[in-house]
């Protein structure tokens, strides 16, 4: 699958997600919940060098396997920390585009693209008991 495609798809299935507790560890486990009952593959904590980690590495299942996408939950908005942590993110081979996740209805002032890979924003929730 594309990355915009499955940056798409997992979009959608943030925003159909009701969150009980909007957490980062709450957040973390019910996208990682959502997302391998949606069929997706999934890696927490993800290592992507110099200590860091991405939180979700999302892909299609083998043999399907054409892109892979770093979720992150921004619950408290973007700020320098995490862009920086985005790029990072974004130069890892395994990366080809991001979504952050966000708790607010207002959108995240954030660039389309970090490093030359994509990003996408999902609200945690936005849709979710909504027949769309």
């Amino acid at each position: 699958m594309h990355v915009e495609l499955l940056a798409h798809r997992v979009v959608e299935l943030v925003e159909g997600t009701a969150f009980p507790h909007l957490d980062h560890g709450a957040v973390v486990a019910a996208l990682a919940a959502v997302l391998l009952g949606a069929g997706l593959v999934i890696v927490r904590d993800y290592a992507v060098g110099g200590g860091e980690l991405l939180p979700l590495l999302v892909a299609e299942p083998f043999p399907r396997v054409e892109a892979s996408l770093g979720v992150v939950p921004a619950l408290s908005g973007l700020d320098d920390a995490l862009t920086a942590r985005l790029r990072r993110y974004a130069q890892h081979p395994a990366v080809d585009g991001l979504v952050v996740v966000n708790a607010s209805p207002d959108p995240i002032p954030r660039p389309r693209t970090v490093s030359g890979v994509p990003v996408r924003t999902a609200v945690a929730g936005a849709r979710a008991g909504s027949d769309r």
